[in-house]
């Protein structure tokens, strides 16, 4: 069953990853009768929120769903797609999630790693013909947090619109030298992701579509999630503001670019799915959660932000904050489940220069009965360099 855009009541079921354990669980709208219309009162607060971020970031459209403590409290979409065909937004639209990818990625090593399949101390030319002797050193654990020195690829690549093989971003890899000695430092990097993708399919002997799909997707009950251009429907186009502030369409990525570091097309309703059986232990067991949320020891002072495999960890006014952002061309896109609050929360836009994670704080503060912080700083208008820069994370943007 799945999300009714059009209700915010409504029964979600969600398989467990395990077949053997299969499960559903039930969401139900937030209260409604007997609390005096605050429900009424958080709504209006919520939907507030979302419009002023939309006419303040020039998002042509939106799409968010709250899940807090098993109940559905916003699921909406907003504006429109395609414009100017105008079709409008709602919380099944399909976007590029970009990075946010990455999470799925994680998941399915970890998986590999809990049924002995590899170890999460392998090197990766076990897996990956091609590389250089020092990448014996580059282990799956340190490519999966960012801390093996790979060059991340969407630094110095110049075409993204034409299909990229493994052999040759392998090759460009290889002849090239290793940012720093594995395990002493942190550097955001597509390239280690995109190698994950290529050991998943060594030892699974499927493509990392169809890995993910039979392990995740389907049990899941993710019906709208897939391999961006895997499905009839072509890749979602996205927008942009240009030098004199108008929309316009940025020209999409070829999906087979980014991989298994940012490949996947979701919507909103699919993702808080996935957020809340992660979070409340149905993908995963207790200990390759904990792996997962767990950075490693901070190797920079500089570095704000703490990074687990697939996961950034932080800490706010609620508690722990796990979460993760995307950012590909003409998209953006931020998915964060607050463990002690039991709170998923998606923000996914078509507006590839607007900033997701201000919008996303200030609906969990709304439904936390917080303050908002001020507004964002936005991004500039499009540069030379901005459609080199846009693949990853905003921390991997202010990192440069």
């Amino acid at each position: 069953m799945r999300f009714r855009p059009t209700a915010l009541a409504v029964l979600l079921a969600c398989a467990s990853a395990r077949p053997a354990a299969a499960q559903l669980v039930a969401f139900a709208s937030a209260p409604g009768a007997g609390d005096g219309g605050a429900s009424a009162r958080l709504a209006m607060q919520l939907d507030s929120i979302a419009r002023h971020a939309m006419e303040y970031q020039s998002i042509p459209g939106l799409s968010v769903v709250i899940v807090k403590d098993g109940r559905v409290v916003m699921e909406r979409g907003y504006g429109v797609v395609n414009p100017p065909r105008e079709r409008a937004a709602t919380a099944r639209t399909e976007y590029q999630i970009a990075s946010v990818s990455k999470q799925f990625t994680a998941a399915a090593i970890l998986r590999l790693n809990e049924q002995g399949r590899l170890s999460l101390d392998d090197a990766v030319t076990r897996y990956v013909d091609g590389l250089p002797p020092v990448y014996q050193e580059v282990t799956i654990r340190r490519l999966l947090n960012h801390t093996a020195g790979v060059p991340n690829f969407t630094e110095f690549l110049r075409e993204f619109h034409q299909p990229l093989a493994p052999a040759r971003l392998v090759e460009e890899l290889a002849s090239r030298t290793l940012q720093f000695a594995p395990g002493t430092a942190f550097h955001y990097s597509n390239s280690g992701y995109y190698l994950l993708g290529l050991v998943i399919e060594e030892v699974t002997g499927q493509g990392y579509a169809d890995y993910l799909r039979d392990q995740f997707f389907t049990p899941l009950g993710l019906g709208d999630t897939h391999y961006c251009g895997e499905l009839s429907a072509p890749v979602p186009a996205g927008f942009v503001r240009s030098r004199g502030g108008k929309t316009v369409r940025a020209a999409p990525w070829d999906p087979s670019v980014l991989y298994a570091a940012g490949s996947l097309c979701s919507t909103a309703e699919d993702l808080a799915k996935w957020e809340v059986a992660l979070g409340e232990g149905r993908v995963l067991s207790p200990a390759s959660f904990r792996e997962m949320t767990t950075p490693a020891p901070p190797t920079e002072t500089s570095v704000r932000m703490a990074y687990g495999y697939g996961m950034m960890v932080d800490t706010t006014e609620a508690g722990p904050y796990l979460h993760h952002d995307g950012a590909v061309s003409g998209f953006r896109a931020q998915v964060a489940w607050y463990p002690e609050e039991h709170m998923a929360i998606v923000v996914l836009m078509n507006q590839g220069l607007a900033a997701p994670e201000p919008i996303e704080r200030d609906l969990a503060r709304a439904v936390m009965g917080q303050a908002r912080q001020r507004e964002p700083r936005l991004s500039g208008p499009p540069t030379p360099t901005t459609g080199r820069r846009v693949m990853g994370s905003a921390t991997q943007q202010r990192e440069r």
